[in-house]
């Protein structure tokens, strides 16, 4: 065989190895679209209570007020690190579909490169997903406090 039909069949071969990281960059990108929805959520609900802590001169509610930030200050952080974490996830699968190429291209063998690249971008996805998890539980755990509805009225 010609040794450029050699090369074209192996670049398909790199090409068909790199999809897998390709399809696990689509799926961080939408945890990071569901992570970004939860913060804009947090943000929103923050706002409104800052608003109202500003006119209100209830010591209560205000102490309310303040325990309900303070929640929601909790959850931002878990998920601006849950963002963080995906990102930089993304960023090291993106590396190994790089290095992929690269090592096809140069006849360079970076098994272990890619190796460790991809093992690092699985653990810093499992630990998004753990601070995501401890949002979630934040979450739960402020709404079973009543935290988030003490100012609805639940006979309307």
């Amino acid at each position: 065989m010609d040794n450029e039909v050699i090369n074209i069949l192996s670049m398909a071969k790199v090409i068909q190895t790199a999809v897998a990281p390709v399809f696990l960059i689509t799926g961080i990108a939408a945890t990071l679209g569901v992570l970004s929805n939860r913060l804009a959520r947090i943000t929103d609900r923050a706002r409104l209570l800052e608003r109202r802590l500003k006119v209100s001169t209830d010591d209560d509610f205000n102490l309310s007020l303040t325990t309900e930030l303070r929640a929601l200050l909790k959850r931002s952080r878990c998920i601006h690190l849950a963002f963080s974490l995906s990102v930089l996830s993304a960023l090291l699968v993106c590396a190994v579909v790089m290095l992929l190429f690269l090592s096809h291209i140069q006849s360079v063998n970076l098994g272990v490169t890619i190796g460790s690249c991809f093992v690092a971008a699985m653990a810093l996805l499992i630990f998004a997903f753990m601070s995501l998890l401890c949002e979630v539980f934040l979450a739960t755990r402020s709404m079973r406090r009543g935290m988030i509805f003490a100012d609805v009225d639940i006979n309307d």
